[in-house]
């Protein structure tokens, strides 16, 4: 095991044990993210954003009730 130490530009410093555990979780990690960030773009939906409500109803078309 090995005492691993990193400093940011903050001057926050983070320091933690290299275990062979530690290394696999790093690299399924980073797979996982490669995963992720390869997805294409689906798109942007043009459907409604929500479902009208069944008991509401429509007003008939030259009938505005204020």
């Amino acid at each position: 095991m090995t005492q691993r130490n990193y400093t940011d530009k903050s001057k926050n410093e983070w320091t933690w044990e290299e275990t062979p555990e530690t290394i696999q979780a790093l690299k399924e990690l980073h797979e996982t993210v490669k995963r992720v960030n390869n997805n294409k773009f689906a798109g942007n939906y043009e459907g409604p954003l929500y479902a009208p409500h069944p008991d509401l109803q429509k007003e008939p078309p030259g009938d505005p009730s204020f």
